[in-house]
């Protein structure tokens, strides 16, 4: 059995070569292990009920920094950017159209999917960041 290392924001930033404020390792840990992206309203917001008072300024300069060093992922839902925290492995991201939860996909998975898009129309896909959008297992069960 696998165990996942435990999430430390000081690592993490410290390795991305940012420093690391109190307000990059709120918004880190707050975005840290959820399925779902949120905008920069509704992080600012949990960090100010939850944890302490953050300026939208604030949260706006770390989540752009975060996202700079690819920390964060920058995801459109309904027209708002949103942001999560994925995983350091390569994947890409299936992303639910009902729920917004964003869904880890090891690229192998879609490399023949890739192949035959570009034997079948000569367009060359850049693997390195695909959003692929459907609905999740969950929903699709509901």
């Amino acid at each position: 059995m696998t165990t996942t290392p435990p999430f430390v924001p000081d690592a993490q930033l410290r390795s991305a070569g940012l420093a690391s404020t109190a307000q990059r390792r709120a918004v880190l840990a707050l975005l840290a292990g959820r399925a779902r992206p949120l905008t920069a309203q509704e992080i600012h917001a949990e960090l100010t009920r939850c944890v302490r008072p953050i300026g939208l300024t604030t949260v706006y300069r770390a989540l752009h920094s975060l996202a700079d060093v690819g920390l964060l992922h920058i995801f459109d839902l309904d027209g708002q950017r949103a942001y999560r925290h994925c995983g350091a492995t390569p994947h890409q991201h299936l992303i639910c159209t009902r729920c917004d939860a964003v869904i880890e996909c090891p690229p192998d998975v879609v490399t023949s999917w890739l192949s035959g898009l570009h034997r079948h129309t000569g367009f060359v896909p850049h693997p390195d960041r695909l959003d692929l959008r459907g609905t999740c297992a969950a929903c699709a069960d509901t």
